[in-house]
């Protein structure tokens, strides 16, 4: 198993390196289109590599774990749906007139919404509401981390921290996932149900 812990987190490591090369110094940065697809899919990439490294030191199922590290991937991309919102529009070449971040890139938000969830979990005792608790915060802090290389991380009322060198970064989405797994032994309740059942949410 360490090997396997091992082996994703190098290829965490790996996938973000060659994300950022292919969105920002590839042949076919000049295209918006390519770039927004690529920069998704980036995020996608490392969520799905996060939530495999952290279901690796967690005891679940298979298909919890399947379906939760489908839903971290998800995530991990659709939290860039909020600069559509604000451009009011589904076209990219307005997403240029957007000067402002959306409310999913704000870190203290989603970390506001995390640990509601995560005490609405405790206090039903739903072991499915634990662990989606989980995939969201891999996802956002997965994609801020990343975004942060660039503009920083927004922690409203605060505002932006400084960017964030791309060493560390790499290096905090490569340890993260495992901190999180140990974070949700050593912290989860004794719950009525261990095995996910999604019709139980």
């Amino acid at each position: 198993m360490k090997s396997v812990r091992l082996l994703l987190t190098i290829s965490i490591a790996l996938t973000a390196y060659l994300g950022d090369y292919v969105v920002y110094k590839s042949k076919y940065s000049s295209s918006q289109l390519f770039r927004a697809l690529a920069d998704s899919s980036t995020h996608g990439a490392i969520g799905f590599l996060s939530a495999l490294l952290f279901f690796s030191n967690i005891k679940i199922t298979n298909q919890a774990c399947i379906y939760n590290t489908i839903f971290c991937t998800f995530m991990s991309s659709v939290i860039d749906v909020d600069h559509f919102i604000l451009a009011r529009s589904i076209y990219l070449k307005d997403l240029n007139n957007v000067t402002q971040r959306g409310i999913l890139h704000c870190t203290t938000f989603m970390m506001l919404v995390t640990s509601i969830l995560a005490l609405y979990s405790h206090i039903t005792h739903k072991i499915n509401i634990y662990i989606v608790t989980y995939m969201i915060v891999l996802a956002f802090t997965s994609h801020h981390l990343r975004d942060g290389n660039r503009r920083g991380i927004w922690l409203c009322p605060f505002g932006h921290t400084m960017s964030i060198p791309k060493f560390i970064y790499v290096i905090l989405i490569c340890i993260l996932p495992i901190l999180f797994s140990y974070l949700f032994n050593y912290t989860r309740p004794m719950f009525k149900h261990t095995v996910l059942q999604y019709n139980e949410v």
